[in-house]
């Protein structure tokens, strides 16, 4: 009975484990390919006081897409930007709030997993001094939760978290 089980176990021993079914951890580009609806946007301040992100605002919308080829694409708007007069003319004050009320570009994207980090290679943007830039996010996913966190705070923040909820089909 003994030489039965000790080959059985030398026969698991050197079976690959995707044979015994186990799965390996996704890495973290597997992790944010998809369709992520935004849910808060917050900043820390420097007094210890939080504030909405001011571009999308307390109630903003929005998405942010990866693609398994590496690309990306973000949208955020604030919903609560006053609606053109005019709509082919608007005024330097509505012209002036639908651009500081939306967060957009797109580009390719790049994954660190030991800083657990994403890093946007923008490619267009709605402020073209931004256009080649990088932008790194940290990032940590939880279930249909994805948080990023940018590596570079503007003055006067100590934090800032974006937050996502995975978009299911």
């Amino acid at each position: 009975m003994r030489l039965p089980l000790i080959g059985l176990a030398s026969l698991l021993a050197s079976a690959p484990l995707s044979a015994l079914g186990a799965q390996a951890r996704p890495t973290l580009h597997d992790q944010l390919v998809g369709t992520w609806r935004l849910v808060a946007a917050t900043q820390r301040l420097a007094d210890g006081t939080s504030r909405p992100d001011p571009q999308p605002g307390p109630r903003g919308v929005g998405y942010i897409m990866y693609d398994a080829t590496g690309h990306m694409c973000v949208v955020l708007a604030n919903p609560d930007r006053p609606a053109w007069k005019a709509p082919t003319s608007p005024t330097d004050a509505e012209a002036r709030s639908a651009f500081e009320g939306l967060v957009a570009y797109c580009g390719k994207y790049d994954t660190n997993e030991q800083e657990r980090s994403v890093v946007h290679h923008v490619e267009a943007d709605r402020e073209p001094h931004i256009m080649g830039t990088d932008r790194k996010r940290f990032v940590t996913t939880t279930g249909k939760r994805l948080v990023l966190r940018p590596a570079v705070l503007p003055v006067a923040v100590q934090a800032w978290t974006v937050e996502f909820e995975r978009v299911e089909k």
